[in-house]
């Protein structure tokens, strides 16, 4: 590097370090494999809807050539880098219009569709099963979709979540989604429905998931008026009180002999009903670890509503019988090994080591990823407990960990280049803000670091490792990891943990150091005495190349998150404001379901000198 790109980059950063001035200049800163029936699903996807911000303009480009191009498409999701196959498509929050897409059906192994936060109109197709087949999360929320929901949606078999809240739909709720055996997240809140609900088997259809439907009753919600029955006109009133006096002396008689026995009857079916699910438990206790307590057993019986459990048999198979060839990773909990399904597709089994520190371990990850489905964290697909094996099934990651792509020494081919390394920060706080202020289940990973920060074939993060994790309201938690909510303040040692880390890791993405060498840096005081040291540390690759004033501005974010006490850092949300809006030069879009302040958005978009503006106004 010339000496005048290093005298530039000193100066810069020495009026970062003594000028108040210099934070004045950040604000003018301008922020066969089903391939072809795929690329033709997204192109009929692309010209039926109305595109008012050029979303799909900016990446959806058909021009280019390759296998599996399209799965780079915002808001696209294909299996995995060695499998082209769409498998999610995620438009949300884009300003659409028009009507239910056009050609979806061609998307034939879609197993998500997510258009929620759009301008979308129109009915739901009334074949979408025919549509959809293999569709298990269906967001068509807070958008302007209108007439009856179609009964055809109960044949959608595999649906898991579908939300259709905040729309114009009217009539009646179809009883047949009752049927759907698989549902764990239902919700038609704000809508113009009426009638009786279906009666759902799961706890967590409650009344919040038909409120504003004034019409609707039954299930959670006030019991169905009956309509009364009318007598009939042609009985004479003589010959009813003559059936009635008869009719009771016959069912008197009758009752002193039937009652018992029919009590007799029930008494023994509920006896009979007790003695198999004691069998059946019995059963599956015998599978299931030693040291396994019948507490778990009970949360497991739970968590199956949520996860597919597996047998061993099949993911020995999977595995190759746990092939060392087939290992790509080792960890604190176990062995990860990838498995390939008879599909082709694959997937990341993590088999836990014989130990029973690890069970608290498990039943943590398997609670939290279970129930919890964000698009910065790694989906869990499955578990399966027999004997003495533990084991977590995850979606295979084609890029692996974070970790390994800053710090490869063997292969140079493993460079993240900067726009990459701003997305990876931007999706991680995007992670991180909604698991502390927006998952129904509060909760403080503790634990984040690049080894955890896992990528998919886009780069996306996928936060993982939930092991050593707490709710903030947790009444169970350990003592000395306990968290709390008093007047809405969280405790701040145990919530800013996270912010502390994400510190780190963005350092990390800058730097491209040892975790261990930035937290001594940071612990000595050291991290920003000098605007040499400070020079020294940044990778040497991305100075001189445009990405000078955004490196700084994301170093300062990263300062403020290492601050030693705990009340001097900012919360994810302010975390996740600021890295987006320096993400924003990317075309990253800004997530208002994590909180809703549109005129920072806006001002982000423009300029950053705004962005201050407003920022410091509502601080």
């Amino acid at each position: 590097m010339n000496a005048c790109i290093q005298m530039a980059f000193r100066n810069i950063i020495i009026n970062f370090l003594f000028s108040t001035f210099f934070w004045s200049l950040l604000g003018v800163f301008t922020l066969s494999n089903g391939g072809d029936s795929d690329i033709s699903c997204l192109k009929s996807i692309k010209e039926s809807l109305e595109d008012p911000f050029n979303r799909f303009k900016s990446s959806w480009n058909f021009d280019e050539v390759g296998e599996g191009f399209y799965c780079g498409f915002t808001g696209v999701q294909c299996w995995n880098s060695g499998e082209s196959k769409v498998l999610y498509i995620q438009l949300y929050n884009m300003g659409l219009k028009g009507q239910f897409p056009q050609g979806i059906e061609n998307c034939k192994y879609l197993q998500g569709l997510e258009l929620s936060f759009n301008k979308l109109s129109g009915a739901i197709p009334s074949d979408i099963s025919t549509r959809l087949p293999y569709v298990t999360v269906l967001d068509l929320s807070r958008n302007n979709f209108s007439g009856e929901i179609p009964t055809d949606i109960a044949n959608c078999v595999y649906l898991n979540s579908l939300k259709l809240d905040h729309n114009r739909l009217t009539g009646q709720i179809p009883q047949q989604l009752g049927q759907l055996t698989r549902i764990k997240t239902f919700t038609v809140a704000n809508n113009f429905l009426s009638g009786p609900v279906p009666n759902f088997a799961i706890a967590s259809v409650t009344k919040e998931s038909y409120v504003n439907n004034s019409g609707l009753c039954g299930g959670p919600l006030e019991p169905c008026k009956e309509l009364g029955r009318k007598s009939d006109e042609t009985f004479k009133s003589g010959f009813i009180v003559g059936y009635a006096v008869s009719a009771v002396s016959v069912v008197t008689i009758f009752m002193s002999y039937c009652v018992p026995w029919e009590q007799m009857k029930k008494r023994k079916r509920m006896t009979l009903k007790k003695n198999n699910k004691r069998k059946e438990a019995h059963k599956v206790t015998k599978l299931l670890p030693s040291n396994l307590q019948w507490k778990s057993y009970k949360q497991i019986s739970i968590l199956e509503r949520w996860v597919t459990r597996m047998t061993l048999a099949e993911l020995n198979k999977a595995t190759d019988n746990f092939s060392s060839d087939n290992i790509i990773g080792l960890g604190k909990m176990g062995t990860v090994y990838k498995a390939t399904l008879p599909n082709g597709l694959f997937l990341a089994i993590k088999r836990l080591y014989d130990s029973q520190q690890l069970e608290k371990q498990f039943m943590c990850e398997l609670t939290i990823l279970g129930r919890l489905r964000h698009y910065h964290l790694l989906p869990l697909l499955g578990f399966c407990i027999e004997r003495k094996e533990k084991i977590l099934v995850y979606k295979y990651m084609s890029n692996g960990n974070l970790y390994d792509w800053l710090h490869s020494l063997e292969d140079d081919s493993m460079k993240l280049e900067w726009p990459l390394r701003v997305r990876i920060a931007v999706g991680l706080a995007r992670g991180l803000a909604w698991l502390h202020h927006k998952c129904k289940i509060r909760i403080v990973h503790l634990n984040i670091c690049s080894k955890c920060i896992l990528l998919d074939q886009n780069f996306e993060p996928q936060i993982s490792n939930f092991e050593g994790a707490t709710s903030i309201n947790s009444k169970n938690a350990n003592h000395s990891r306990r968290s709390s909510i008093n007047n809405g303040i969280w405790d701040l040692e145990y919530v800013t943990k996270d912010v502390y880390d994400f510190g780190i890791v963005l350092l990390e993405l800058i730097t491209q150091w040892e975790p261990s060498q930035i937290s001594n840096a940071c612990i000595s005081s050291n991290l920003l005495a000098s605007s040499s040291f400070l020079y020294e540390m940044i990778d040497k690759s991305l100075v001189g190349n445009e990405y000078d004033e955004e490196i700084i501005r994301l170093i300062k974010i990263a300062y403020d998150c290492v601050q030693p006490f705990p009340h001097q850092r900012p919360t994810m949300v302010e975390v996740y404001q600021k890295t987006w809006a320096v993400g924003v030069r990317y075309g990253i879009a800004y997530d208002f379901r994590i909180v809703r302040r549109p005129q920072i958005a806006a001002a982000a978009a423009s300029t950053s000198d705004e962005i201050i503006e407003i920022e410091t106004a509502e601080t």
